[in-house]
C-alpha cells in the first residue's frame, strides 16, 4: 500500500490535468496527479516511427486563434511550424470521380455556393447559442431534439455539396451527424468561433500549425516540470468525498487524500469511476449519455513526397473512402514523404475491425485512385485506433445526442462538492481541441484554489 497525501488530486495527466496541476502548483498548493497509463499525454500521442520522423498517433495541429497553444509552446521552448497547404487538393464526391480542386470548383459551382449560404446560416444560428449553457439558447428545445444529420436534410443542399458537408463536420465529430443533436453541433460552433474556423474543407482554420519534435514536446515537458508529483501506472478506482475532501484509491494499492480533486479525463471516463457517496442521477445519467467518438489514424511514409511534384498538396476529400480526409504530414528537415489518412466516425468502426494488412490494402488502393501508383509503394506504415486504447476507450471529444443537453447538460463541467471537472469536452472555448483542454484545466484549477483560499484547512 502506498500513501500520498496533497492539497489537491489531479485524476489523469492529459494535457487538461497536466494544466491543472501546474496551475495548482504556481498557486503555491501541492497537486498530486494520478494517470493510468504508463506514460503522460493521454490523447497526445507522438511515436518516432524513423529516426527524426516522429508522427503524431493522436492530437496533432492548432490553429491561428488557438493563442493558450501557442503561448504554451512559447514558454516551454517548442518551435513550431505551418502546416503544408500548397497545391491542390483531389476531390472524389457523390460518384464524381477523381478530381482536382480546380476542375471540381468549376463543375459544382452552384452546389458549393449552396453549401456557403448553409454555412453562413449555421453562423447565425450558433451566434445565439451560449457557449457555456448551450441549453439556455432561445430555441434550445427545439433544436435538441433533431439531429445535425436531419437539419442538414433539409437545407436542399445538392448531393455533392450534402455529402462535402458530412465528411467535413465528421471530421470535426469524429461520429456520423445522425448520432449528434443539432443544438451540439451549434454549441460545436461557438466554441470555436465561424465555421470558417472549422469547416475549411481541410479543416486548415484548426489545422495550420504543427510542434517541431511531435505534439508530445509539450506534454512530456510539462510531465518533467512535474515529475516529482505524478504516479503513473495507478488507474483511479474509486473517489471518496465530503464537501471538504476526498480519498482516491487507485489499482495496485495507490491511495491519496486530499481537500478536492480534479477529475480530468473525459465525461465517459469519469463515469466508469466509483464515487462514496454516490454522484447525483443527472451527473450519471450525463456521462451514460456522452460517449467518446471514434477516430483512425493511418500513415503512409515514402521515400518522397512525390504528389507535391504533381501539383497535390496531399488532401484528399472523398466520400467514397475508406478514408474521408488526407494530409501531407511531412517534418521539415527529413526527405520522407508522410501521408496521413483520417477514418473517422462509421470508417474507424467499420475498418478498425479488419486485420491489418486489408485495412492496408484498401487504403493503399484509395491513395493510388488519388496520387497515383508511387502511393502503392511506402516504405512504412502505422496506423491506430483510440477505441482500442485501454485508458482513452475513443478520440477527442465526445458528442452529445438529441435530448442531452437540455437534460443533462448543466451538469457537464458543474462542480460536486469537492469533485471538479476539467477534460476538454467541458470547455467554452474550442471545446474537443487543445486548446479547449489548457482552458478546462486552467478554469477548474482557478475554481480550486478560490475555493481553498476561502475555506479552513
Amino acid at each position: 500500500m502506498v500513501r500520498h497525501q496533497a492539497d489537491v488530486i489531479v485524476v489523469g495527466a492529459g494535457l487538461s490535468g497536466l494544466i491543472a496541476a501546474r496551475t495548482v502548483l504556481r498557486a503555491g498548493l501541492t497537486p498530486l496527479i494520478l494517470e493510468a497509463d504508463s506514460r503522460v499525454g493521454g490523447r497526445i500521442l507522438t511515436e518516432e516511427v524513423l529516426p527524426g520522423l516522429p508522427v503524431e498517433l493522436g492530437a496533432q495541429w492548432i490553429g491561428d486563434t488557438h493563442q493558450r497553444m501557442f503561448d504554451l509552446a512559447a514558454e516551454l521552448g517548442v518551435a513550431t511550424y505551418p502546416q503544408f497547404d500548397d497545391g491542390e487538393t483531389s476531390y472524389d464526391l457523390a460518384g464524381s470521380g477523381v478530381m482536382r480542386q480546380n476542375d471540381f470548383h468549376q463543375r459544382y459551382t452552384d452546389e458549393l455556393a449552396g453549401l456557403q449560404t448553409v454555412l453562413h446560416r449555421l453562423d447565425e444560428l450558433a451566434a445565439t447559442v451560449p457557449a457555456a449553457t448551450p441549453w439556455t439558447a432561445p430555441r434550445a428545445a427545439e433544436w435538441d431534439a433533431i439531429t445535425a444529420g436531419a437539419w442538414y436534410d433539409a437545407q436542399g443542399l445538392g448531393p455533392v455539396a450534402r455529402e462535402l458537408l458530412e465528411i467535413c463536420t465528421v471530421g470535426i465529430l469524429a461520429v456520423p451527424t445522425v448520432e449528434v443533436s443539432f443544438l451540439h453541433l451549434l454549441f460545436t460552433l461557438q466554441t470555436c468561433g465561424v465555421t470558417a474556423e472549422l469547416f475549411a474543407e481541410s479543416e486548415g482554420g484548426a489545422q495550420t500549425t504543427r510542434f517541431v519534435g511531435g505534439t508530445a514536446e509539450i506534454t512530456n515537458r510539462l510531465g518533467a516540470e512535474l515529475s516529482e508529483y505524478i504516479v503513473l501506472d495507478a488507474p483511479v478506482q474509486s473517489i471518496d468525498h465530503t464537501p471538504d475532501s476526498v480519498a482516491v484509491s487507485c489499482r495496485g494499492g495507490v491511495t491519496a487524500q486530499a481537500r478536492r480533486v480534479i477529475v480530468a479525463v473525459s465525461p465517459t471516463l469519469a463515469g466508469r469511476i466509483m464515487y462514496d457517496p454516490p454522484l447525483p442521477g443527472h451527473r450519471d445519467q450525463l456521462t451514460q449519455r456522452t460517449p467518446n467518438a471514434s477516430a483512425m489514424k493511418a500513415f503512409f511514409v515514402y521515400d518522397e513526397p512525390f504528389w507535391r511534384a504533381d501539383g497535390l498538396n496531399g488532401q484528399l476529400i472523398s466520400g467514397s473512402g475508406p478514408a474521408r480526409m488526407s494530409n501531407d504530414t511531412c517534418v521539415p528537415g527529413d526527405d520522407h514523404g508522410v501521408i496521413l489518412l483520417f477514418l473517422e466516425g462509421e470508417q474507424a468502426r467499420t475498418y478498425g475491425r479488419l486485420p491489418l494488412d486489408d485495412r492496408r490494402a484498401a487504403l493503399t488502393a484509395e491513395l493510388v485512385r488519388h496520387f497515383g501508383d508511387r502511393a502503392a509503394r511506402p516504405e512504412f506504415y502505422v496506423d491506430g485506433e483510440w477505441s482500442d486504447r485501454q485508458w482513452t476507450r475513443g478520440c477527442y471529444n465526445a458528442n452529445l445526442g438529441p435530448k442531452v443537453w437540455t437534460t443533462y447538460g448543466y451538469t457537464l463541467a458543474a462542480p460536486i462538492g469537492a469533485i471538479h471537472w476539467a477534460s476538454t469536452d467541458t470547455a467554452t472555448h474550442w471545446s474537443a481541441y487543445m486548446e479547449g483542454a489548457v482552458e478546462a484545466g486552467e478554469r477548474a484549477a482557478l475554481a480550486v484554489i478560490d475555493e481553498l483560499a476561502s475555506s479552513p484547512n
